[in-house]
C-alpha cells in the first residue's frame, strides 16, 4: 500500500471537516512514526523479518589499545538492533557468542565474548577466528509518499491510518477512543498472524546457559 494511500485512508477515518491545520508534513511524520512502532513489533517477533546477515572478516576489527583481547568493529550505519553474533571455528561451523556483563567484560573467559559500546561491537577473544557473522536488524527505512509498504503481509498499514487519524483529532481535542479502539483490534490482529513458521515451534531457551546447545 502506498503511504500517500495511508494518508488519505486517515483523512478519512479522521472524520473532521477541515484538516487544514494538520499539514502534510504533520501527516507524513504521524505515518513515519507508527511505522517506527510496528517495525519494533515485528523485529521482536521470532521470525525474522528484517534481520540482515553481515560476514565480517577478523582483520576488519581494531585493537582495543587499553585492553589486551579485546576488537572494535564500528557497526553499519543502519545497524538498528542485534539478532546473533557467531565466530567461525575450524570445523569450519559457526558457534555462537555470549554476550559478557558489563563488569565482566574483558575478563579471561572460555570463549569469545562482545558488548555492544556506543557505535561499535566490542569483542573479547583470545583466538584471531577468521570471520565473523553478525546478524542485525537494519533500521526502519525513512518513508515518503511514493513508498509502497508492500513487506511483510502480517504488517496491517491500516493501523498507520488509524494513528494518523488519531493524531489529527487529537490536535483537535476530539474524542479518540473509538479510533484508538478500533487500533488496538487491527494491532490484536497482526500479532496473532505475526509468526510465519507453523511447521515447528523454536524449544525454550535455558537462559543460564553459555554453551552451543543452550535449548532444551
Amino acid at each position: 500500500m502506498l503511504v500517500s494511500t495511508i494518508i488519505s485512508n486517515g483523512l478519512s477515518i479522521a472524520d473532521t471537516p477541515n484538516t487544514n491545520f494538520f499539514t502534510a508534513s504533520d501527516q507524513l511524520f504521524a505515518v513515519q512514526l507508527s511505522y517506527k512502532e510496528l517495525y519494533a513489533m515485528l523485529a521482536e517477533a521470532n521470525d525474522d523479518y528484517f534481520v540482515t546477515q553481515l560476514y565480517v572478516p577478523f582483520a576488519s576489527f581494531t585493537a582495543d589499545a587499553n585492553r589486551q583481547f579485546v576488537y572494535n568493529y564500528t557497526l553499519p550505519t543502519d545497524f538498528y538492533r542485534l539478532r546473533l553474533l557467531q565466530f567461525l571455528s575450524d570445523g569450519p561451523m559457526y558457534f555462537p557468542v555470549a554476550k559478557m556483563t558489563i563488569e565482566s567484560f574483558g575478563n579471561l573467559q572460555n570463549g569469545p565474548g562482545y558488548r555492544l559500546v556506543g557505535q561499535k561491537l566490542s569483542i573479547f577473544t583470545q583466538v584471531s577466528y577468521s570471520t565473523w557473522a553478525i546478524w542485525y536488524y537494519p533500521a526502519p527505512v525513512t518513508l515518503t509518499t511514493s513508498t509502497d509498504i508492500v513487506y511483510p503481509n502480517s504488517l496491517l498499514p491500516e493501523i498507520m491510518s488509524y494513528q494518523l487519524a488519531i493524531e489529527i483529532r487529537r490536535k483537535q481535542n476530539l474524542d479518540v477512543a473509538d479510533k484508538e479502539m478500533r487500533k488496538m483490534q487491527l494491532i490484536q490482529t497482526m500479532l496473532k498472524q505475526i509468526d510465519r513458521d507453523e511447521a515447528r515451534a523454536e524449544s525454550p531457551r535455558n537462559s543460564f546457559s553459555q554453551g552451543f546447545s543452550p535449548y532444551i
